[in-house]
């Protein structure tokens, strides 16, 4: 049975595994899954490449630890914002502006932190979780942030009653991929407002975020649901 990230967490507390989980997370962030070698991570770690082997095995299992790691602290922390933006409501539904804002919070004071490891961690996240060909070694992080989806997707329901399941469903997901573009810090921003904007500056990007999505949010409340050009259906009118 595969090991959950708190266990994964606890797994990883010898100093040595530290140094390796480390160095692999800032090369993982830095140059993907593919571009880095267990001797290049081991050269920053300053260990021998058997040590690697001996505590992690394989390189897939070693990008596994450094992905699971942070998962459990990254998940506590979106559910406490949420229960915290639910709670300041007054019948307990909280507006979508709120919960949009809880969704982006932590992640995004963390990356603007002096913590390096959080800010590698998320780029990591970010950088790799786009694309299918890491969805297998992402796999033990599903379960824990799929409970973030469910939360976040019912408060959501209850802010706006009236949005179909489909609309919902993308207009989140949306959520996320926008998420996920800012926390992976290039700079394609600077270059595409020819220097107006810094991708780093995090603060900005959730003021201009959180009235964007939730005017989406809103928009896709009052529309019907948009059903798939693949069930040969047109949409409701």
């Amino acid at each position: 049975m595969p090991q959950t990230g708190a266990a994964l967490r606890r797994s990883d507390a010898h100093p040595t595994k530290i140094r390796i989980l480390d160095a692999a997370e800032e090369l993982f962030a830095a140059r993907g899954y593919h571009g880095v070698s267990i001797r290049e991570i081991t050269q920053m770690a300053n260990v021998e490449v058997a040590l690697a082997h001996y505590h992690f095995g394989s390189k897939e299992e070693l990008f596994r630890h450094v992905v699971t790691r942070r998962i459990d602290e990254h998940c506590s922390r979106l559910i406490e914002d949420l229960d915290r933006a639910q709670a300041a409501a007054p019948n307990g539904i909280a507006p979508v502006e709120e919960i949009v804002r809880a969704f982006c919070r932590f992640s995004f004071a963390k990356t603007s932190s002096a913590d390096a490891g959080w800010k590698r961690y998320l780029q990591l996240l970010a950088r790799t979780s786009q694309l299918p060909m890491y969805e297998p070694v992402l796999a033990p992080i599903n379960r824990p942030y799929g409970i973030i989806v469910v939360r976040y997707s019912e408060a959501l329901r209850a802010a706006l009653p009236t949005i179909q399941p489909g609309n919902l469903a993308t207009a989140f997901y949306m959520l996320q991929g926008i998420v996920s573009r800012l926390l992976a810090e290039t700079e394609m921003l600077e270059r595409q407002s020819h220097g107006l904007c810094s991708a780093s500056d995090f603060d900005s990007h959730l003021e201009r975020l959180v009235p964007f999505v939730a005017a989406g949010f809103y928009a896709l409340a009052g529309r019907p649901e948009l059903i798939s050009a693949r069930n040969g259906s047109e949409p409701p009118t």
